[in-house]
């Protein structure tokens, strides 16, 4: 398995999911309800993680994350909660050696064709 944006569809809504090459998910998109979007989304997260200023840390009482935030400031994508800064700090030097090389998986593709 290698490192790739997921695309899929929960709840009638569209989103992504960034996969590291060991299945645990890296980031993951707010969601749109609208296919094309959310692909589009997925162009600005390729290009916002070159930066690690696009890469904003938070911290919510002991869990850890990490926003990607667009060229406008606006939030593209948020990875799920890190128990220590440490967890934080190995997720995001994993972000920033993804880069843009990472393919888009298109699931939902694969979840019409099993109905």
């Amino acid at each position: 398995m290698v490192t790739r944006f997921e695309l899929v569809l929960e709840h009638e809504k569209y989103t992504f999911r960034l996969r590291a090459n060991d299945g645990q998910v890296l980031l993951e998109g707010l969601g749109s309800p609208s296919k094309i979007v959310t692909q589009n989304e997925i162009l600005h997260v390729r290009t916002a993680v070159r930066d690690r200023q696009k890469l904003v840390p938070h911290h919510d009482n002991d869990r850890h994350f990490v926003v990607v935030k667009d060229a406008d400031g606006s939030v593209l994508a948020r990875s799920p909660r890190c128990t220590t800064e440490r967890d934080l700090s190995k997720l995001m030097a994993h972000l920033l050696a993804t880069r843009s090389w990472a393919p888009i998986v298109d699931m939902t593709k694969r979840a019409a064709h099993a109905n």
